[in-house]
């Protein structure tokens, strides 16, 4: 029926005084306001709420997520029954809004109405931690449902989600009416917990009990995989059964969230293309699986069309995809409009836009959009404090983070891991590691996430010893590690050059079973090649999986800063051979090694290639690198040329890199303009004096000279003593230009002196004005 004689239908059902069909029709305009007047005329008339016309109202509007509606028509009930309650705790059960679902409970039980499996069902699927679904299993198994399939699905997946698979499993056991539903909950349980093979087992057994795998069961079953493979048989079975082209709109967009969630999004718009009806789920799963790709905003902005066509653009799960889809496009002008066009603003419509605003660096923005959020009294979850506090960690405010912290304390979000997590990794960003420090130290039950974090923020801040400690004191617990662990820990050994340490740590992993991480591999290759090992780095690459780009690169790069040069390049060619697509990466480390080989034409060919064939833009990186290497053999003007033609801005260290090779080559009047742009970007740079002041003595410009060290005097700069440290028999040695203070520096020197000895007994070579000691 159309909109105009459904309008006048109402119309006519109000002259008539039959308001409470009226107002049952108007639910199927869809429109809050035109259902509100009709309410007024309701009461207006003299009528009351019964429980059977509320419930009706109350579903209407907790399945749109309008939850102020839905309670109104709650309150005004005279006297609302268990079914009543029950539509409105599903509601809130399926928007995820725990607080009011256990007080609705609480007065059910007050009033002396009884709780039914309905009840007791929605009650379970609110729980969003571990210790809420311990408390109403509870209460499931004291009222007589505990044991019932329909309470048990949902215990069992409670339990799996929050990685409790022994709770799980005793559900399951214990359950006295095993169906469908109770076997894919298990079996969805055991993948999201990656014991694929008792899964395996558990749907091998579905089936040798003779129970009919419908498209509920592959749906759960598949819901679980994020192996594309499995994804792709569990497909074909679909298939063979009839479940798709129509067949049940379910498991076609369950398929199609599978792909996308494996990173196969063309696949995932195939399966929307094979759709005949698409509903609300298969918009918002390819509005999600448009994130990736060419033309992706072109594609949204058509899908965006096609919801607003079909109306679907005030359903809040459609809203709330279209705006984390603008969110992580960068395009949040667009996020803000459909979000203030939304009917109804839920809190994933508020997360969303604020990871948004967080993600692209709008900090401002996102701290003004939380304390609307607050002031709307819409419910902060443990998603909007990890946006925030994302947003705070980008803003290095101090200040703010311990805002934040107080809320969470405030508002009980102290007790979740990750947003705990989240807070000291915030607080390390700050530059406050003795608060991370102290919100690592208050946690009663150390996860390896919280170590992880605290790792990250104190490597982060370059506290590479107290990370080392903090690491074996996990060991030594016996705490359970992860591959994000090691990875940290490995970088750590890196940037300290510690390859004893090192070597350890890379023991440990592959005792541990996390040596073929992706991550891992390339942590120990970089860790290897920046120690000097380049040995032991290429038997780690041997070893390294053959499709991990990252260890590729990072054994370029180890051969580029060895001065391998032949072998980068041969490695590179080996690359390609295996169809390995090249990054930015990759060229840069070719590029490092043209560098410190002087191989000027190598280097050019490098360059074009990385634009002609593989599409890739040349960053700061690279041109500086290109810089350099012309600089350094003496095509200045190439490298002026370079900088002119440069689509970037050049930043301080580009003009520092030109500013030496005109010290090395005597280029005064291009290294005056080097340095003049270097102090306008860093006014403070003391090596431009001193490298301007060095160029002008080399041209015998005393004048000049003078001038520049007096600037240097006035501004107080003085030139940083160079340091080096090295590690001999597990003990670091560091030392300093002119270094006096080392315990054996008497030791130190009478061998340098010995070095030096060695040097001028030796014969001097002269070529083009330069001299070389033929050692």
């Amino acid at each position: 029926m159309r909109k105009p004689t459904l309008t006048l239908s109402i119309k006519g059902l109000i002259t008539q005084n039959l308001h409470p069909q009226a107002l049952r029709t108007s639910l199927s305009l869809h429109s809050p306001l035109f259902i509100d007047q009709i309410y007024s005329h309701f009461i207006k008339s003299g009528h009351s709420l019964n429980p059977i016309l509320s419930t009706t109202l109350i579903s209407h509007f907790a399945k749109h997520a309008d939850f102020s509606r839905a309670l109104s028509f709650f309150l005004d009930t005279s006297k609302p029954d268990t079914i009543s309650f029950n539509s409105l705790i599903s509601g809130f059960a399926r928007f995820g809004r725990t607080g009011p679902i256990f007080e609705l409970f609480n007065e059910l039980r007050q009033l002396g109405l009884k709780p039914d499996v309905f009840t007791l069902s929605a009650l379970v699927k609110g729980c969003e931690r571990s210790d809420e679904n311990e408390i109403v299993h509870g209460v499931c198994l004291r009222l007589g449902f505990g044991n019932g399939a329909f309470v048990v699905s949902g215990l069992i997946e409670n339990y799996a989600k929050s990685g409790n698979l022994v709770s799980a499993e005793k559900c399951f056991r214990e359950c006295l009416d095993v169906d469908n539903v109770v076997l894919t909950a298990m079996i969805c349980g055991y993948f999201w917990n990656g014991e694929f093979v008792k899964g395996r087992e558990v749907f091998v057994e579905m089936r040798d009990l003779g129970f009919e795998l419908n498209e509920f069961s592959l749906t759960g079953l598949i819901s679980g995989l994020f192996d594309v493979k499995e994804g792709q048989q569990i497909h074909g079975i679909g298939l063979k059964m009839g479940f798709l082209c129509g067949g049940s709109i379910h498991f076609n967009n369950a398929i199609m969230s599978m792909y996308s969630r494996c990173g196969i999004k063309v696949e995932a718009a195939k399966m929307f293309d094979e759709i005949t009806d698409p509903d609300i789920v298969s918009w918002t799963e390819r509005i999600g699986a448009a994130f990736d790709g060419e033309g992706i905003i072109c594609l949204g902005c058509q899908i965006q069309a096609v919801c607003q066509k079909e109306g679907l653009l005030k359903v809040v799960f459609v809203g709330n995809a279209l705006i984390s889809m603008y969110g992580k496009c960068g395009k949040m002008n667009d996020a803000r409009c459909i979000f203030d066009d939304m009917a109804f603003q839920d809190s994933v419509s508020w997360n969303s836009l604020i990871a948004g605003y967080s993600d692209n660096g709008f900090v401002s923005l996102a701290l003004k959009m939380f304390c609307n959020m607050r002031a709307f009294n819409v419910e902060v979850n443990c998603y909007t404090i990890a946006s925030i506090l994302e947003a705070v960690y980008d803003s290095n405010s101090l200040h703010l983070a311990m805002q934040i912290h107080s809320h969470m304390v405030k508002c009980g979000f102290m007790l979740d891991d990750y947003v705990v997590s989240c807070l000291i990794t915030t607080y390390g960003s700050c530059g406050s590691s003795d608060e991370s420090r102290r919100v690592f130290s208050d946690i009663d039950k150390i996860s390896v996430m919280h170590l992880n974090a605290m790792l990250s923020s104190l490597v982060n801040a370059d506290f590479h010893a107290d990370s080392v400690d903090f690491f074996r004191n996990a060991v030594a617990s016996s705490l359970e590690l992860d591959s994000k662990t090691f990875n940290i820990i490995l970088k750590t050994c890196s940037a300290t050059t510690d390859l004893e340490q090192g070597r350890g740590i890379h023991s440990l992993a592959l005792k541990s079973g996390f040596n073929y991480n992706c991550f891992v591999e390339t942590a120990v290759i970089d860790l290897y090649c920046k120690c000097g090992s380049i040995g032991d780095a290429e038997k780690a690459f041997r070893y390294a999986s053959s499709d991990n780009l990252a260890a590729w690169n990072a054994m370029i790069t180890g051969y580029a800063q060895h001065g391998c040069y032949n072998e980068a390049f041969e490695l590179y060619d080996r690359m390609t051979e295996c169809r390995i697509e090249p990054d930015e990466i990759t060229y840069l480390g070719l590029l490092t090694s043209c560098c410190h080989a002087g191989l000027v034409q190598e280097a050019r060919t490098y360059m074009n290639s990385m634009v002609e064939c593989h599409g890739l833009i040349p960053h700061l990186e690279h041109y500086a690198c290109m810089i350099d290497l012309l600089g350094r053999a003496g095509l200045l003007e190439d490298a002026w040329r370079t900088i002119d033609q440069m689509p970037i801005e050049p930043d301080a260290r580009i003009w520092q890199i030109l500013l030496s090779a005109c010290s090395i080559h005597g280029k005064v009047e291009m290294g005056r303009v080097a340095a003049s742009k270097l102090l306008e970007v860093q006014p403070d740079n003391e090596s431009a004096y001193i490298l301007l002041s060095n160029l002008c003595a080399s041209a015998g410009m005393w004048n000049a000279v003078r001038k520049v060290r007096r600037e240097m005097k006035e501004k107080l700069l003085c030139k940083e003593p160079g340091s080096s440290w090295i590690q001999v028999r597990g003990s670091m040695h560091y030392f300093f230009a002119d270094d006096l203070l080392h315990p054996e520096h008497r030791e130190i020197f009478l061998e340098l002196k010995k070095l030096y000895e060695h040097i001028r007994a030796s014969k001097i070579m002269e070529h083009d004005g330069t001299f070389f000691w033929d050692l």
